[in-house]
């Protein structure tokens, strides 16, 4: 509660300095007390006596003698009943009367002004601020000041009212808030212009700071320790903005529903992953509106979780295309090499996709797929495998296609297939297969027949290829026979046939025969040769058939002309001197 204050100006009395009333003129706060003293020394034991000049009763009232000769009148609450004229008058027996009169006068100004609507002012809108100025006596003494600084910017006085009580005077300073106004403060001073108001109780005033409400603007981000960090650094990114009332700080990354609230605009993102890093909104709103701010976060690591997939599949038919497509986590985007183990060539893909056209199976094989970027890198392996029928097949036998008999044979095949094929070998004629897994075939002691026309397959499941080769055995001439018919001894006339059988190898000459060498036959003797080869059956027959039996040096066997019997003999021609030499049979 206020001090109600007492202020007393006392009017000159008409008495004697043996008598007194004080003060005799007085300017008292409503509210406060006010003690009139009235006094005299004219006699021991005065008699006092106390009223109002108009016809009025003294309400709240107290009387008391704190000596013979003085008497009090206390009001303890001043009010406006208060404000008239009071006399006192001290009685002796035999003195003369002693009258004074005090005149008191009241005022009100209790309390600070109070100020109201500048903590809600809206930029650019049109914004009362309001002063109230409550109990005040007189009011239309009263005058309200807007300051700001040095400059008044308004200045108000209460009208004058009809009646004599205490009012409540209201200022109202009207103007269009702008940006820079919410760092200003502005006062309002009310000055109570009555005589007899002590000094400094004649103006009080009100400061306040202005607050001007805007929507967020001006609005900065920062982030640190870089817009750029490396995986697993933390990471602070402050929002500073000009915002009343204060704001809300909503961060949200671009793709989540994930919102991170602060109440100070600062976000710390704790040991930040590759998938921390995007495109952010950052919101700063309050009722009047709101601005959002958009950063970029790039946090940089080397590539990993990397992925390798092949399509069609791994294992493709020649012909096909195939693309390997590489994903992985990486930042700053990586670099992507392909490479073929065993060749030098790289292929380089900038987005991690590789084509092969029309794949032929040099290319199957172990490739490794590299992925790398400043921060490091990774490496990963993978198969691709081709599949073809057999072809370019080649077929050799060692050591040559034709051997003699009781040599071993190597046939080896080599082809290019994927999957790898099946070797299958077949002699014609023959339901004997032999089967080989790496196309290599041995032949142990190879007989006469073992010779001829062989087929060699080659096969997978995507189709066969078949090569045919001959081979070749040859021996010496064994288990020879030579029979004549129809006997040895035959009559004039008879037709004889002489046979010669023997195993040689095929389309080969006849060897030579050992025979024991005799002289030739006597001249007259006509002899009939059956010519094989170096080795000659002789018979003594007719020169007219030998030229012909000469030429027959191929045929083992022959038909004797019909002529008369002769000795046999067996000859052998060589080239050597000495011509013919015979034996006879």
């Amino acid at each position: 509660m206020a001090l109600w204050m007492l202020w007393i100006f006392v009017l000159p009395a008409a008495f004697s300095s043996d008598s007194y009333l004080e003060p005799n003129l007085s300017m008292t706060q409503l509210g406060d007390p006010l003690v009139l003293k009235c006094g005299t020394r004219l006699c021991e034991k005065p008699t006092f006596t106390w009223r109002a000049l108009r016809d009025q009763p003294l309400m709240d009232k107290s009387e008391t003698n704190p000596s013979p000769t003085e008497s009090q009148l206390v009001f303890h609450r001043v009010t406006l009943a208060h404000k008239t004229k009071i006399q006192c008058a001290a009685f002796c027996d035999d003195k003369k009367p002693f009258f004074g009169t005090a005149r008191v006068n009241v005022y009100s100004f209790p309390a600070d002004p109070e100020v109201s609507g500048y903590d809600h002012l809206r930029h650019g809108e049109k914004s009362n601020l309001t002063c109230v100025v409550r109990d005040i006596y007189t009011a239309d003494l009263l005058k309200v000041e807007w300051v700001q600084g040095e400059t008044v910017l308004s200045t108000t006085e209460h009208e004058m009212s009809a009646d004599d009580a205490v009012e409540t005077h209201t200022s109202v300073y009207s103007y269009i808030p702008e940006f820079g106004d919410g760092k200003k403060n502005i006062t309002c001073r009310a000055t109570l212009e009555l005589e007899g108001v002590p000094v400094n109780q004649q103006t009080r005033q009100t400061t306040v700071n202005l607050t001007v409400q805007t929507p967020p603007r001006n609005t900065t981000v920062t982030v640190s320790p870089s817009w750029q960090v490396q995986e697993g650094q933390n990471v602070t990114i402050s929002c500073r903005t000009v915002s009343s009332p204060s704001p809300r700080y909503v961060l949200k990354k671009d793709g989540s529903d994930v919102e991170m609230e602060s109440q100070d605009g600062t976000f710390w993102l704790q040991q930040v992953q590759l998938r921390d890093a995007g495109l952010y909104q950052l919101t700063v709103s309050n009722r009047l509106g709101s601005s959002t701010e958009r950063l970029t976060l790039n946090v940089t690591g080397p590539p990993r979780n990397t992925t390798v997939t092949v399509s069609p599949s791994w294992q493709v038919q020649e012909g096909q295309d195939v693309t390997i497509s590489c994903r992985t986590v990486s930042s700053p985007p990586p670099r992507y090499v392909l490479k073929k183990d065993g060749s030098d060539e790289e292929m380089e893909s900038h987005d991690g996709t590789f084509r092969l056209r029309q794949v032929q199976l040099r290319d199957a094989g172990l490739y490794q797929l590299n992925v790398s970027n400043r921060l490091g890198s990774s490496t990963e392996r993978l198969t691709l495998n081709v599949t073809a029928p057999p072809r370019n097949t080649t077929v050799t036998v060692s050591p040559s296609w034709q051997v003699q008999e009781g040599q071993n044979v190597t046939i080896s095949c080599r082809t290019v297939s994927s999957p790898p094929p099946r070797y299958v070998l077949k002699k014609d004629g023959s339901d004997v297969e032999m089967e080989s897994q790496d196309g290599t075939f041995w032949l142990q002691q190879v007989q006469l027949r073992d010779a001829g026309l062989y087929q060699l397959n080659v096969s997978n499941r995507l189709g066969s290829s078949t090569e045919r080769l001959t081979l070749s055995v040859t021996a010496p001439p064994r288990n020879t026979t030579v029979t004549v018919s129809p006997s040895w001894q035959v009559q004039e006339g008879q037709d004889v046939t002489v046979s010669y059988r023997t195993v040689r190898s095929p389309n080969s000459s006849f060897p030579s025969v050992p025979l024991p060498v005799q002289n030739p036959p006597p001249k007259d003797h006509i002899i009939l040769l059956a010519v094989i080869g170096p080795t000659v059956a002789v018979v003594t027959i007719a020169a007219l058939v030998t030229h012909h039996l000469w030429k027959a040096k191929t045929r083992g066997v022959y038909e004797l002309g019909k002529d008369v019997l002769l000795p046999v003999y067996v000859c052998r021609f060589n080239s050597s001197p000495g011509g013919l030499q015979c034996l006879q049979v």
